[in-house]
């Protein structure tokens, strides 16, 4: 069988030489969600004017040659390191695919209601390493080119901080901001119940690539703007941040696909940097009830921690909407 093109040759072989994002998801497969991301990489191809209906198009022959750079060859199975039998964490099926980290880490959660779902974990997050490379093999041969194109060599002991696959409910404390008793009642939900991997030790853990999409989805953790320092920590020691400077592009990706826009969207821009805003209108941009956020900072001067001053002005007590952000967040 003749192997699957791969998505340069795909868009090598576009009809049109100047392609829209919807013309490149077409002939690659990819969504239309992720071909614009692929367009904000800062190396990827300039726009070449416009089409009829305004949108963006980009010269043909440059989004392949970008694709060629960036997408790298197929994992060849047979070629891989280690026993079948190995149990093996994120981590090492990243050190032992050549894969980056991030992009293995969300797979078990983005195909765990597929026909081929990613093999399951057991109670410490580890996998049959003989279960992976089949399950890298067929997708590979699906979907074409995965990993990359020279065969990894075993890895050495990581010269950096490791990072880990999993939650525990003190880390779910750390980034949700609730204290034990209220992460207890959380963590009884049923969409996060049925997401828990066992225990380590006393501990119950869940995979951290399964459960951040959710605490997002849910509101516990902020769509746009900063994140607390205890937030960025924790993602941090998850692998998602870097421990300086900027995420890379495939960090940035994957918390744009769990639900977090560090640049946030230009209305939510405009709401930071509008004018002072009453507790009503507090209340209605964030979709809950005046009273819920009077609970809030009662809560939290009870419990001795910052809250927003208000600001006097002529109709009324306002609060800044950027300083109100970070504490509702």
């Amino acid at each position: 069988m003749a192997p699957a093109p791969t998505l340069a040759e795909r868009l090598a072989a576009a009809p049109t030489d100047r392609l829209s994002v919807a013309d490149i998801a077409s002939v690659t497969g990819l969504s239309e969600q992720t071909v614009r991301r692929l367009t904000q990489d800062p190396q990827w191809p300039g726009a070449d004017g416009t089409g009829d209906r305004g949108e963006q198009r980009f010269e043909r022959d440059a989004c392949a040659q970008w694709m060629r750079d960036h997408q790298a060859a197929r994992v060849d199975v047979t070629e891989l390191p280690g026993a079948d039998t190995d149990r093996v964490t994120i981590t090492d099926i990243a050190h032992r695919t050549g894969i980056p980290r991030a992009t293995i880490s969300p797979m078990p959660a983005k195909y765990k209601d597929s026909n081929d779902p990613f093999p399951a974990a057991d109670v410490l997050s580890t996998y049959n390493w003989g279960e992976v490379k089949s399950w890298l093999g067929r997708r590979s041969s699906r979907t074409g080119p995965r990993g990359t194109t020279a065969v990894p060599v075993p890895a050495e002991a990581p010269t950096t901080t490791p990072v880990l696959d999993v939650l525990t409910t003190a880390m779910i404390e750390r980034l949700t901001g609730r204290g034990k008793e209220a992460v207890k009642t959380l963590v009884r939900r049923p969409e996060i119940a049925d997401l828990s991997s066992g225990k380590v030790g006393r501990s119950r853990v869940w995979p951290a690539a399964a459960l951040l999409p959710v605490l997002w989805r849910l509101g516990y953790l902020p769509e746009t703007g900063p994140l607390s320092l205890e937030q960025t920590a924790v993602l941090v020691e998850l692998g998602y941040l870097p421990e300086k400077g900027k995420p890379t592009p495939e960090q940035a990706a994957v918390l744009l696909d769990f639900g977090y826009d560090p640049k946030g969207t230009v209305e939510h821009r405009a709401w930071l940097a509008g004018p002072l805003r009453s507790a009503t209108e507090l209340a209605a941009h964030y979709g809950v009830t005046l009273s819920a956020v009077s609970r809030r900072l009662s809560r939290a001067r009870d419990a001795g921690e910052p809250v927003p001053t208000t600001i006097d002005t002529e109709d009324g007590k306002r609060y800044d909407p950027r300083v109100f952000d970070n504490f509702w967040k």
